[in-house]
This record gives structure tokens, sequence and C-alpha cells, in this order.
């Protein structure tokens, strides 16, 4: 009969099977506050798990999104996740207002705080914009200045919701040397037309382009019925309350001028329009 492992053996043979397996590690441990059901586990739906996995395959990775689909908290467990496993892991967060970016910074101190104690490390710096382990891996949150993306040792930068980021293009820019000498990048957001940086990176990724010198762009598109709890009354729920335009853009993942499909009253036929057009017709 074998003998019985003991504690320290099976959190050592535990803290392995995390390092190796991110999925289950966060599926077994990292907890997040729900809207409806407090403090949960965080049971990462498939297209979650997928997009975790897109995220450690490639460096770069743009995300266009349908809104509320728990991507911002996704790449707050995969921050924490390689800060605990890593040494001198610095995450560098970007939004629309400092306010935004230091709401995943607090989701990431959340799980940390929930996590088991051996699971835990130990914490440095507990600020509201900053959060420091002892392995010296940081998250930093940061308002959209023309400078903020600017770092001299950035292991991960998240610019969060990047298509509605003021100065988007001089952020970019200062970020560029960080990327190019080992950093990795998440850019993601719904869309907001197409005059902006998220719309071109897009595009580029779409077409296997690099952006500005770096490796292209992996893009990972998550249209809303991906999330398994919505369904098309969901849907038609959000054109009632967002308009039709607005709806298009925020869960179908359209940009200004993407194309619908909708029926003629007047011939009984189907035709393509833009959603500029589509807004001229229910307005």
């Amino acid at each position: 009969m074998p003998a019985k492992k003991s504690i320290r053996e099976l959190v050592k043979l535990e803290l392995s099977k995390c390092t190796n397996d991110y999925a289950y590690a966060i599926k077994k441990y990292f907890k997040i506050q729900h809207a409806l059901k407090g403090k949960i586990l965080f049971e990462l739906f498939p297209f979650q798990e997928k997009t975790l996995a897109e995220l450690i395959k490639h460096r770069f990775n743009i995300i266009l999104k349908s809104r509320q689909m728990g991507i911002s908290t996704l790449c707050a467990a995969y921050a924490l996740i390689n800060m605990r496993f890593r040494s001198d892991y610095k995450v560098l967060v970007i939004a629309t207002t400092q306010d935004v970016a230091k709401n995943l910074v607090h989701k990431v101190k959340l799980m940390h705080r929930n996590l088991p104690s051996w699971l835990q490390e130990k914490v440095i710096d507990d600020n509201k914009l900053e959060f420091t382990l002892g392995n010296g891996s940081s998250i930093k949150a940061v308002s959209s200045s023309p400078t903020a993306g600017r770092s001299e040792a950035l292991s991960l930068l998240i610019i969060d919701e990047a298509a509605f980021v003021d100065n988007i293009e001089k952020i970019w820019a200062s970020a560029q040397m960080t990327l190019a000498t080992g950093g990795d990048a998440i850019v993601l957001s719904t869309p907001n037309g197409v005059d902006n940086l998220f719309h071109k990176l897009w595009t580029d990724a779409e077409m296997g382009t690099a952006a500005d010198g770096l490796d292209p762009f992996n893009p990972i598109k998550l249209h809303w019925s991906l999330h398994p709890e919505r369904d098309q009354a969901w849907r038609d729920q959000q054109t009632l309350h967002l308009g039709a335009k607005l709806a298009a853009q925020e869960c179908d993942c359209l940009w200004g001028q993407s194309r619908v499909r909708i029926l003629d009253s007047d011939t009984g036929e189907e035709k393509l329009v833009t959603l500029e057009e589509l807004y001229e017709l229910i307005t």
C-alpha cells in the first residue's frame, strides 16, 4: 500500500498542476464578484477558456467583443496567474478613465485575496492604482495620457475599451519600444466606428499584417451568441434598451460601415444595409 503524501507534497503537486494548466487553476481557485450571485468561482465558459488559450499562445492579441462578456475579468485572471507564477512580471492597464483601469486592478486584488493561503503570494504594495507581490510582480492602472504606454520593463500591456481611449495613437506609439523588446499586449474593445486605431489594428490583424513593426496581432472575435446564458430574447432586449444602431455595434461586433441583413417590408425581400442606413430607417 503506497504511503500517504504529506500536506507539503500535496501542495507542491497542486502548485505544479496550476502552473502548467492556467484554466484548471482559474476554474478551481479564482473567485470573482458576480452582480447577482455574490462571490463565486470563476467557472470559465467555453468561449472564455478558448480565449485564455489564445492569450497563452500568442504574444499580441486583439479582441473585438460584445458587451458584458467577462473579458476584462478574464484579463485580470490572466494577469494575476502570470504575476503569481512568474517573478518580476509587470502589468500595465490603460483604459478610458483611471477609474475603469483601476477596476481591473481591483479584480486582481479580489482574486488574490480569495486564493487559498498556500496559493497566495506575499503582498508588498496594495493601493487603488497598484498591486505588488513579494516576487516582484505587479499590476498598475494609469489614465489615458499620451505617455501612458511608456515603461522600462513591461511584461503585459492591457488596453481596455481601446476604441474609446483618448490619445490612443500616442499611447500606442509610446508602447512600441517596450513591446518590441519582449512585452505582450492585449487590446480589447467593443467597436466604435472605423476612424480609430483599434479598427486599424483589427483590420491589420485579420489580414495578418504586422502592427508597426511588431508581430501580427492574433484576432479574437466574441459575438454575443457565444455566451451560453444569452438567447435571442436577450438580444432583442438590447435593441429596446440601446436602440438598433448601438445594439448592433455593442452586441454584434459591427463597425460603422458593417452591413446587416433586414427584411424590406414593402417588397418582402431581404437586403443588406449599413448601420448608418439602418439608423436612418428607424429614426
